[in-house]
Order: structure tokens, then C-alpha cells, then sequence
């Protein structure tokens, strides 16, 4: 799942199949004493290779790859499902999801969208400059508390790495992000308000 994050889908493209939509759906109205243990097992299971490098909870163990703890269910069913259908690829990524069926797919999103991500500490001053930043450029996307929804990510305790790296390749147009809404915005970001964005958003719970 590299570089799962920080991507505007075009209209229509981030929605997940009816079917593992419905069975998101059904698990994710179901209160935790009636999932089945036997499915939460397997769920974690098949999000074992995933662990690799995004972290046992979801917190990744790699800087330049994404924590998964906490975003959006939908949101990461409908990037498996993108990375799957050939809409995103990625040398990793897209063979692992077209291996899963829409179960597995349900699974592995409720899975991390039930971790719990860990914030770091930032600098006071940097942080009240990152969330002014935010205020201004971020928040009709992705909500006042940085947690995203179906169609926008979590940034909210990312890893400040990978929240780095994907804002300059924002600004530069590398691979996908140069398609992206978020280009323009990143375009007028300097340097000093990436590095108090990047500080603010880490430290969010």
C-alpha cells in the first residue's frame, strides 16, 4: 500500500464495488461482539503482508511509506480497489490487491481503520503556524480534524516523512501528483509552511 494516501481520485473512480462495499458496510454496523472472532483473525491475516511495511497497528515502520491506523474504512477499500482495477499502480501494490477478493478487501480496510494512529510532538510555534496553514488550505478536503472520509485521507497523525515527501512531489509533479488537485495547493505552499504542515498534522491524535 505505498503511497496510499494524499491522492484526489477523479469523480467516480473512488468508490468501492457494490459487493465489498456492502460487506464494509455490514461489518462496520455490526457492534464488535457479533463480528465473528474467527473473521477478525482472518482479517488480520490477510493484512499480514501489508504489515510488512505499514506496521502490526497500522503505524508504518518505513518513513516514506503511509500509516493506515485510523484512516477512513471506505477511503482505503477504494484505493485496494483502485490499485486492483489498474486506476493506480504500483510494482507492490497492485498484484497484492488483485489477489484479494471483495472479503479480503473489506477486512483488510476494517482492519487498519480500526488502529490507532501515534501522533509525535511538535514545536508549539511551528504548530500553531501549520494549523493556520491548514485552516486556510486544507481543511474543506480534509475536515476540521484532519481525519478525512470516503473520499479524502486522513492526515492526522501521519508520519511526518511521508507527509513531507508527498507535498514537494505535489509541488514538482512527480508520477501521479502531477494530476492532482492538491498540485495547485502545494504549489503555493513554501517551505516554511510544509515544514509547520507537516508538524501540525503529525501531532494530531
Amino acid at each position: 500500500m505505498l503511497a496510499l494516501l494524499l491522492v484526489s481520485a477523479p469523480s467516480g473512480a473512488d468508490r468501492p464495488s457494490s459487493e465489498a462495499r456492502a460487506r464494509l458496510a455490514a461489518l462496520l454496523s455490526a457492534s464488535p461482539e457479533t463480528i465473528d472472532e474467527s473473521f477478525l483473525r482472518a482479517a488480520r491475516e490477510r493484512a499480514a503482508f501489508c504489515m510488512r511495511c505499514h506496521g502490526e497497528d497500522g503505524n508504518s515502520v518505513m518513513p516514506l511509506v503511509p500509516n493506515l491506523a485510523g484512516q477512513n474504512a471506505y477511503y482505503l477499500l477504494a484505493q485496494i480497489e483502485r490499485f486492483a482495477s489498474g486506476q493506480r499502480s504500483d510494482f507492490i501494490m497492485t498484484p497484492l490487491a488483485r489477489q484479494f477478493a471483495p472479503d479480503d478487501r473489506a477486512a483488510v480496510a476494517l482492519y487498519f481503520a480500526r488502529q490507532r494512529p501515534r501522533p509525535v510532538a511538535a514545536d508549539p510555534a511551528l504548530r500553531m503556524r501549520g494549523e493556520a496553514r491548514f485552516r486556510e488550505h486544507c481543511v474543506a478536503c480534509h475536515g476540521s480534524d484532519a481525519r478525512g472520509g470516503e473520499r479524502h485521507a486522513r492526515l492526522a497523525g501521519q508520519r511526518p516523512e511521508y507527509l513531507r515527501h508527498r507535498l514537494y512531489a505535489f509541488q514538482t509533479g512527480a508520477g501521479e501528483a502531477k494530476a492532482s488537485v492538491m498540485a495547485g495547493i502545494a504549489g503555493i505552499l513554501s517551505d516554511e509552511d510544509i515544514a509547520a504542515l507537516v508538524a501540525y498534522l503529525a501531532s494530531l491524535p
